[in-house]
């Protein structure tokens, strides 16, 4: 089970990476509109070394700074205030000299609902002091700012997740190939049944591809057909297994910038090995893609799934005359893929809703 666990966490990982390396293509901060209120202070010195000092913080984090807060997405206010230490009666006083006199407010406004963000404050005596805290607490703030916008391109269209037909092709790795021992996990000798030993059983996944056509007939449905040339099995007989996949998938279109699309899968492959007496041929499952804007028509995508064999793998025991003659085992496989797929033939807006 550990050594199951250290392969799972393993591609688990992987799984992770590549979705990061995909959702950063079509994130960009540059076009998230910033602008800083006037700094509000007693002291002008404040007041001038904060507001020119987070100008400069914003534009070294990437985002844009924006003089008019009406064109402005977000909006960052900042009010240096002193320091007071509430005692439990109730009444208030300025902090002892040895703690730290002001607290700067930060606050977050979203400038489309007014709603407030974020808000937190920031201990200190010096202007010095801000130096240490100041790109930490932008990336504090900014880090509840959704990256909505694709670089070079419109963020309200639609229409790369809202095409008639998709081309499909994709890198495939079955993250795990698992044949469960259906019979007795030993072997044994005709005539002397203490002569037993365990059976081995070695899987080695080997990459595979996919190439695929899709219909979305409908805003919330699609079909796609799909070829997948996968390679190698176990038993040590590494040949091509060719297959033909059907996949009735849901797509669902949050925001604008990704669409998850939940799918139920049939599968039948062509056994190509010889050292099967038997080698399920049809599977069904299910699975997940995510997917986010790769261009105007296109997105890429990674993609993950699980299939269950409907009939048994049969292997020939490998030791002649030993029991029992035939090994018997499930097959399953848990699948991950990564790839692209480009669309054609805008379909026309969902009647009552944009796209």
């Amino acid at each position: 089970m550990s050594y199951f666990s250290s392969i799972m966490r393993k591609y688990w990982i992987l799984f992770a990476l590549m979705l990061l390396a995909i959702s950063l293509y079509a994130q960009t901060r540059e076009d998230t509109l910033v602008h800083i209120s006037p700094v509000i202070s007693a002291r002008p010195d404040q007041t001038a070394f904060l507001q020119q000092h987070f100008e400069m913080e914003v534009s070294a984090a990437a985002y844009t700074l924006v003089d008019n807060s009406r064109e402005a997405d977000y909006v960052l206010s900042f009010e240096v205030r002193p320091n007071m230490i509430t005692y439990d009666d109730g009444t208030t006083e300025q902090a002892p000299f040895w703690e730290s006199q002001y607290l700067l407010h930060l606050s977050l406004v979203n400038n489309e609902t007014g709603a407030e963000v974020v808000s937190f404050s920031y201990p200190f005596t010096e202007n010095e002091d801000i130096y240490e805290m100041s790109l930490t607490m932008v990336y504090q703030a900014m880090a509840n700012v959704p990256i909505t916008r694709l670089s070079g391109l419109n963020p309200d269209d639609d229409r790369w997740r809202n095409k008639w037909l998709y081309f499909r092709a994709s890198f495939e790795y079955p993250v795990v190939t698992t044949h469960a021992l259906l019979s007795e996990p030993t072997i044994r000798h005709p005539t002397e049944p203490h002569r037993a030993h365990n059976l081995q059983h070695v899987v080695r996944p080997l990459p595979g591809f996919t190439f695929g056509l899709e219909l979305q007939f409908l805003y919330w449905m699609s079909f796609e057909a799909a070829f997948i040339m996968s390679f190698g099995d176990p038993m040590g007989d590494y040949t091509f297994i060719p297959g033909l996949a059907g996949m009735l998938k849901f797509p669902i279109k949050p925001g604008r910038i990704f669409m998850l699309e939940p799918y139920l899968l049939g599968i039948t492959v062509a056994n190509t090995s010889s050292t099967y007496i038997s080698f399920p041929s049809q599977g069904l499952g299910m699975g997940f893609q995510f997917g986010v804007r790769g261009g105007e028509s296109g997105a890429f995508f990674v993609d993950v799934n699980y299939i269950h064999y409907l009939r048994d793998v049969v292997t020939p025991n490998p030791e002649s005359g030993w029991t029992p003659r035939e090994i018997r085992y499930t097959r399953y496989t848990i699948g991950i893929g990564i790839g692209y797929k480009f669309g054609i033939y805008d379909r026309p807006p969902r009647r009552g809703h944009e796209e």
